[in-house]
């Protein structure tokens, strides 16, 4: 068989580049890329996608060896209760580029008018203030640098004030990402001395909007593919596999312009709002976090994909109790609605088309802990005055993943930043030096992890012990159903 190409398309009209993505990874791909191919589709605009990869290496096969055409496989089962499968080969992304090594290129873009629109997704970790960025930089390492550039050489090339701007629409899963994306590129315009001119273009022609996306992106579909693809009738090594699930909030508020891209138009999984607070702490709490809090208890018990995992009743429970008084109590939205929403969540953990796998959502386990459970963890301690335990047993899964103190360890290594890692190395070291509780502790204070330090009293006892109910023997998800979920009240911090 052939690789898929634009012949695959059915003669599906390839649209004009206007948008630049930075970020070629398997979630942009099944989400804004082919939300973007079906509005262009159903609402008749043109939008074509020219994606930039930020840094070097990620997905080593490149869009372009298939005319920038791939597919995304839409799977789980329809409101009828029956299976659903939907295969649509992807036509609006025309080309990838390098910004690493065809960065003159992806000043280009900047400069031709025709781009209209931003998006990303460079990770959780993306959208950060990197001090050492210059302007000269052949490119600056941070992606908010890079975009600060990029729009210099649209200020200088295209009219000064004049100039058009771009609509940014980040899909990186911190809060506010749009409007931290704007401060971090009016900081580094500050470094660079850059002008007043030029920053009053910045805040007055772009356009920076808050987002909030949803969906299950397992990626390749690697158990399946060959079956796939003959069923095709074409390789595919860039197909991704996705829910049929999908939720796209925009914030734009009074201040803002009308959306360039008409996303929401028919589309009911995209919603524009005011102000998405709201269902961005519901995403990120519930769903979010219970992917990131029952992922290091999983990897351990060596379960591989999140459906083995929803097929365990232990484990099962485990994530409703957790829910039920660790999280949802904690949440501003009404509690019923809540309550919907995570049982909806749990149906789709539980879709037997996706293959999601507990590594690859591995991937900077500790910082998304802190971003998406940290905050319900504080708030469960403040109020109910001990350490939160199903939340808890998770911290101490994360430790000894991080550590390597589980079974397949030595197959699974901890996939994060390398001072994170040498950082976990030397955290490790304590436990054979001074015990497992000055290795709880020190993992507790590591201000670099948590922003400040989470050491008291019932903390401390809570991950000890959830480190002994983890390594003393060799761990499955059986054993939740074992796990002490009373608390007992700090006495060290009130």
């Amino acid at each position: 068989m052939e690789r898929v190409n634009a012949s695959n398309l059915n003669g599906r009209a390839r649209p004009t580049e206007r948008v630049i993505q930075f970020g070629e990874g398997n979630f942009l791909r099944a989400f804004i890329d082919w939300k973007i191919d079906r509005m262009n589709e159903e609402v008749g605009t043109d939008f074509g996608v020219v994606v930039v990869r930020p840094i070097d290496g990620g997905i080593p096969i490149s869009l372009n060896d298939s005319d920038g055409v791939y597919t995304v496989l839409s799977r789980g089962v329809g409101e009828d209760g029956n299976a659903f499968s939907d295969a649509r080969p992807i036509s609006a992304i025309r080309r990838e580029i390098s910004a690493v090594h065809d960065w003159e290129e992806t000043l280009s873009l900047a400069r031709n008018t025709d781009f209209v629109a931003v998006v990303s997704n460079t990770t959780e970790a993306g959208i950060t203030y990197v001090a050492d960025c210059k302007k000269d930089d052949a490119p600056p390492a941070s992606f908010p640098a890079k975009v600060t550039r990029m729009l210099m050489e649209r200020f200088e090339a295209c009219g000064q004030s004049e100039a058009p701007g771009f609509h940014f629409l980040p899909c990186e899963l911190i809060d506010k990402n749009g409007d931290t994306l704007e401060k971090v590129v009016l900081k580094h315009a500050a470094d660079w001395a850059l002008s007043e001119e030029f920053v009053a273009w910045v805040k007055e022609k772009n356009a920076f909007y808050n987002t909030l996306v949803d969906r299950i992106v397992p990626g390749y579909p690697r158990d399946e593919a060959d079956a796939i693809e003959a069923e095709l009738g074409y390789k595919d090594p860039l197909m991704v596999a996705a829910e049929l699930f999908h939720f796209l909030v925009i914030e734009k508020r009074d201040d803002q312009p009308e959306l360039v891209m008409p996303l929401a138009e028919k589309d009911s999984g995209t919603i524009v709002v005011a102000n998405a607070d709201g269902y961005k702490e519901r995403k990120v709490a519930i769903l979010n976090g219970s992917h990131t809090a029952l992922c290091p208890l999983a990897l351990v018990a060596g379960i591989d994909s999140v459906k083995e995992a929803m097929d365990n009743g232990p484990a099962n429970a485990f994530l409703k109790g957790m829910l039920e008084t660790e999280i949802m109590p904690y949440l501003s939205l009404p509690q019923d609605e809540l309550k919907v929403f995570a049982e909806e969540v749990l149906r789709r953990f539980a879709n037997p088309f996706i293959a999601h796998r507990w590594y690859d959502i591995s991937l900077n386990g500790i910082a998304k802990f802190h971003t998406r459970n940290l905050p319900r963890f504080e708030k469960h301690k403040e109020v109910s005055g001990h350490a939160p335990r199903y939340m808890g047993l998770s911290l101490a899964a994360w430790l000894a993943f991080y550590t390597g103190n589980f079974a397949k360890a030595a197959d699974l290594p901890a996939r994060d930043a390398d001072d994170v890692k040498a950082k976990f190395a030397e955290i490790a070291a304590l436990k054979d030096s001074d015990g497992v509780e000055a290795m709880v502790r020190a993992f507790l204070r590591e201000e670099s992890f948590w922003g400040k330090s989470l050491e008291c009293c019932s903390l401390v006892k809570t991950v000890v012990e959830g480190f002994d109910f983890l390594t003393e023997q060799p761990f499955d998800l059986d054993r939740l159903a074992f796990w002490d979920v009373g608390g007992k009240n700090c006495q060290c911090c009130g």
